[in-house]
């Protein structure tokens, strides 16, 4: 059995360790699986660049190059007209490679796809691969017009149009446009869409895109191996923390930029915290704290892509908190809670899933900053015994090792030939 897997990136990005780790474990249960990207990053040879199979003779690149720039400044004229585009929201077009040709030069019977933007994979190359094609969402652009996250938007469910994310008052706008483009691409594919969380399969069932496609919900998986418990002390001794401090954990890539990562609800949720020995851990970013006036003491690690190094943040501190908007099934949560440390979250998306209330952590109200700090406060007040942290460890062995995640992803593939 041969699996495809097709990700832009091979390492940068929640869903591209996500979909890396899906891949290593359904290979340990058999599975001759290969990676096909956009971006590479190391010499595995089980990771294939699509640049591997573009001609490299100057009359090409030339031609390539010439294509690339009239494609460009095609939908920046599309884009124009949408100068109320709300910031911070990421939204995609439909623009990507062809990469047919290289497809027919790899050997798989499954296409296993995961996040495929960026301009990397034509969405109307999916009808050229005569193979099952399984569908791992890591968002919602599978099933939207343009967006990844449509928060409070339900347009999908019958038709994109009057994007509110774009500010269009018009019916017949870009977002109309990708979705009908997409109704066309998805018409005679025979796609299994697998949603890492309830909330996701949930939205996907409801979506006038992906509601008629067969779905099935597997979570995402961890190295449990890697991300496990380790004295409190010695995680902080490596990194130059204090002993005896309370540490608070924040970050995600791009953790201040991003608007939906929460900060902005983080930073008003710390003004409520009375507890005056206590300290803000934050990844993800390269901004001096300073410029924040954050209430509480701070310290940066800047952007970590580091495993090792992440565990250990997450063993150093207290808490980690996810004040998220939106999320499927949050690498962060499932890391800290692999490492013993219970998460605070807003109870949304996938959130659920896996942080039980008051349990192995605290599902504030959405959008409450006055719940998010009680919720903070509230874990560091009852897991002076550890009994959180047993938790939060057992609920990870128990549903998201790579041992049970890659088993069903491979009796999936069975299933499909």
């Amino acid at each position: 059995m041969k699996v495809l897997f097709i990700n832009t990136n091979e390492n940068y990005g929640g869903a591209a360790r996500a979909a890396m780790r899906i891949m290593r474990g359904v290979q340990k249960h058999g599975v001759e699986a290969q990676m096909f990207v956009k971006n590479k990053a190391s010499q595995a040879e089980d990771v294939v660049s699509v640049w591997r199979f573009v001609p490299t003779n100057a009359l090409y690149k030339a031609y390539h190059w010439v294509i690339e720039k009239i494609k460009n400044k095609w939908y920046q004229y599309k884009w124009h007209p949408y100068k109320r585009t709300k910031q911070n929201i990421f939204m995609s077009d439909l623009r990507g490679m062809t990469i047919h040709g290289a497809l027919q030069k790899l050997d798989y019977d499954i296409v296993h796809l995961h996040w495929i933007n960026m301009r990397f994979l034509d969405i109307d190359e999916l009808a050229k691969i005569h193979k099952p094609i399984i569908w791992t969402l890591h968002d919602s652009w599978a099933f939207t017009g343009i967006c990844h996250v449509p928060y409070e938007c339900r347009n999908y469910e019958l038709y994109c149009d009057v994007c509110p994310m774009l500010g269009s008052k018009t019916e017949r706008d870009l977002a109309y446009e990708v979705f009908e483009k997409k109704l066309e691409a998805y018409k005679d594919l025979d796609f299994h869409i697998v949603p890492p969380s309830r909330w996701l399969a949930d939205c996907a069932k409801r979506s006038a895109l992906l509601g008629r496609f067969p779905i099935t919900v597997i979570p995402n998986c961890i190295d449990t191996e890697l991300y496990q418990p380790m004295d409190k002390a010695d995680a902080r001794e490596v990194l130059g923390l204090e002993a005896d401090k309370k540490y608070l954990l924040f970050g995600a890539v791009h953790a201040l930029a991003d608007a939906n990562k929460g900060f902005t609800y983080l930073k008003e949720a710390l003004k409520q915290i009375k507890d005056t020995d206590t300290e803000l851990l934050v990844y993800g970013t390269n901004d001096d704290l300073k410029c924040y006036n954050l209430p509480i003491p701070a310290r940066s690690f800047g952007f970590i892509n580091n495993d090792k190094v992440m565990a250990l943040l997450y063993n150093a501190a207290d808490v980690t908190i996810v004040p998220s908007l939106s999320e499927n099934l949050s690498n962060t949560i499932m890391e800290s809670l692999s490492c013993g440390t219970p998460v605070v979250a807003f109870n949304i998306g996938g959130n659920g899933d896996m942080i039980e209330h008051k349990k192995n952590g605290y599902l504030a109200k959405e959008r409450d900053c006055e719940d998010l700090a009680k919720g903070i406060e509230w874990c560091l007040e009852h897991n002076v015994d550890g009994a959180m942290s047993k938790n939060a460890r057992e609920k990870v062995m128990n549903n998201y090792t790579v041992e049970i995640v890659s088993e069903q992803y491979k009796k999936l593939y069975e299933s499909l030939l």
